[in-house]
């Protein structure tokens, strides 16, 4: 296992992968929507994005918190990543 991050290291990794989420969630459906429904390709675009989150910080949050606290505070990250980038892909359509 890495070792433990400090808190302000911790942070900007986390705020810094909720962004590329942001963009990953915008981004990937935007893209897939020529070739599938947006709602397949959204739930693609979660599947990138989760992954990603997985793969670059998941262990960094086992370390730091229990489970009950990971799932509520991932929980609130993710789908506020999901309502934003539903917001900016619809701001982004009304206007093209």
């Amino acid at each position: 296992m890495p070792p433990r991050l400090s808190f302000g290291r911790f942070f900007a990794a986390s705020f810094s992968l909720w962004l590329v989420m942001i963009v990953v969630l915008v981004v990937v459906p935007d893209w897939l929507e020529r070739w599938l429904p947006i709602e397949i390709a959204r739930a693609l675009g979660w599947a990138v994005a989760g992954g990603l989150w997985m793969v670059s910080i998941e262990h960094h949050w086992k370390a730091r918190y229990g489970p009950f606290v990971r799932f509520v505070v991932q929980l609130c990250l993710w789908v506020s990543a999901a309502i934003i980038a539903t917001w900016i892909s619809e701001q982004a359509r009304l206007r093209i």
